[in-house]
């Protein structure tokens, strides 16, 4: 999908967000300032090199910063913004191909003067969004805007790890009681009788003993024996009680969406098969599927899985043979659970794109008689292989999109909403079930979490966001 989402107009009318002065005292690998001369608008030779190495880089946020201070009063500060985002749109056209990206107006009001307005900040700041960081205890971090991204201590959690951490949850979420453990233990102890033996071995043979030490007379001992009873506490597995997955999914993250999308929507889809990603960051919800299966599976009801990593030890390979998909078919949660542990590592990285529709056309290849797919999607990746949607199209399975990583349903990606419309599915965020996107037809406009779209020549165009 590489047409044109946002537009150089669209952003350049947008409300501006009125500050005293930008702070740029901030030093990040994440943060890019691209600083302008004041109402002009040029990049250098070494921004165009900059925005070539970006052009597969996940970027949360985009800043455009001047100052309220006009010197003349026929200035049009819409007119100058709008160049200067049509300015970008040329260097860095992805950017604008993209939904997903927070774009800012910022709009410096701490001076009235020429000489100090010069001196502020004036350009575009560019925020890259962490992949697959954890503090040093572990915690997911999910924005630029935690400061704690900084911290020299963060790190890119390994799949290892993210297997060991998933292991550790779903231990977690098992109930358990205490039992007391009852054991006996015999202690013998020997013990003088006061006697003593007499030296001669006949004499010891005849029982004589004395009552005086005199040399060669040995202590008379006896074995005494004693039981001590001993309770211990035990924790086991609690058949009776009731397992609190929410809990555990909130030690690892805000965004409980396949937990709760499973919980409130499975049962309607039954006989589809679940085609989750298992790429670097998406642990937390991988997580989630597989607290759902450990109280939810039903014995000889077999559920359908497909695991995809993106190619394997060969990431971003040939569109429609980049391969890294595994298949399973179970009726109990650890089969299933293994075979995504061997998805996850056997993954070796790559660019964030995915090969989503591959995944959904080889789910369907193993479980042709499946009414449909249900795709567990990381919201902040594209799909690379969207040239694949006629064949999908051609299959007529719908595609049900559980979308990872905004939480509330906020933002969702373009991606997800064109494979929903195309193929007859929904979308599907924490609290929302969307459904009627097939319907949408040329001049339409709806509305998905914070964003407007319209529909124009059979592209979703966004035209406002809340």
């Amino acid at each position: 999908m590489d047409s044109v989402i946002v537009s150089p107009e669209l952003l350049s009318q947008a409300k501006e967000i009125e500050i005293p002065q930008y702070d740029i005292s901030r030093k990040s690998k994440y943060i890019i300032y691209l600083p302008m001369n004041y109402s002009k608008f040029l990049f250098t030779e070494d921004d165009k090199k900059l925005f070539f190495t970006l052009r597969d880089t996940l970027i949360e946020r985009i800043d455009l910063v001047y100052t309220v201070f006009r010197r003349s009063k026929t200035f049009d500060q819409v007119e100058l913004n709008r160049e200067r985002y049509k300015m970008f749109q040329n260097h860095f056209p992805q950017a604008f191909n993209n939904n997903l990206i927070d774009w800012n107006l910022i709009a410096q009001n701490g001076t009235m003067e020429y000489e100090e307005a010069q001196g502020y900040f004036h350009g575009f700041v560019i925020y890259l969004k962490p992949h697959r960081v954890t503090t040093k205890n572990g915690v997911t971090i999910e924005t630029v805007m935690d400061l704690r991204v900084d911290d020299p201590e963060t790190k890119k959690l390994e799949t290892n790890e993210e297997v060991a951490k998933i292991k550790t949850m779903l231990s977690e979420s098992i109930a358990t009681k205490i039992i007391k453990d009852t054991s006996y233990i015999k202690t013998k102890r020997r013990t003088w009788t006061g006697m003593y033996l007499a030296k001669s071995f006949n004499k010891r043979k005849k029982g004589i003993k004395f009552k005086e030490k005199r040399p060669g007379r040995q202590k008379e001992y006896i074995i005494k024996y004693k039981t001590e009873m001993k309770i211990t506490d035990r924790e086991v597995p609690d058949p009776d009680a009731s397992p609190q997955p929410e809990k555990v999914i909130a030690k690892l993250t805000k965004d409980s969406v396949v937990f709760s999308v499973l919980k409130r929507t499975l049962e309607r889809w039954e006989d589809y098969v679940i085609v989750q990603d298992v790429t670097g960051s998406m642990h937390p919800y991988l997580t989630q599927t597989l607290l759902y299966l450990q109280t939810h599976i039903k014995k000889n009801t077999t559920e359908k899985f497909v695991f995809f990593n993106d190619g394997d030890n060969k990431p971003d390979g040939k569109i429609g043979y980049s391969g890294g998909c595994y298949y399973v078919s179970a009726d109990n949660a650890k089969e299933i659970e293994e075979m995504a542990f061997e998805a996850m590592r056997n993954g070796n990285g790559g660019k964030e794109s995915e090969n989503d529709i591959e995944a959904i056309l080889y789910g369907i290849t193993k479980f042709p008689k499946c009414k449909g797919v249900v795709l567990i999607a990381d919201n902040f990746s594209r799909v690379r292989d969207f040239k694949l949607i006629p064949r999908l199209m051609k299959i007529g399975k719908p595609v049900r999109i559980v979308v990872c990583g905004i939480a509330k349903g906020d933002v969702v990606n373009l991606d997800y909403i064109y494979l929903a419309k195309y193929t007859k599915g929904s979308i599907h965020t924490i609290n929302d079930d969307i459904s009627d996107l097939a319907t949408k037809k040329d001049g339409d406009t709806f509305k998905i979490g914070s964003q407007h779209f319209r529909v124009d020549k059979n592209i979703i165009k966004l035209i406002r966001q809340n």
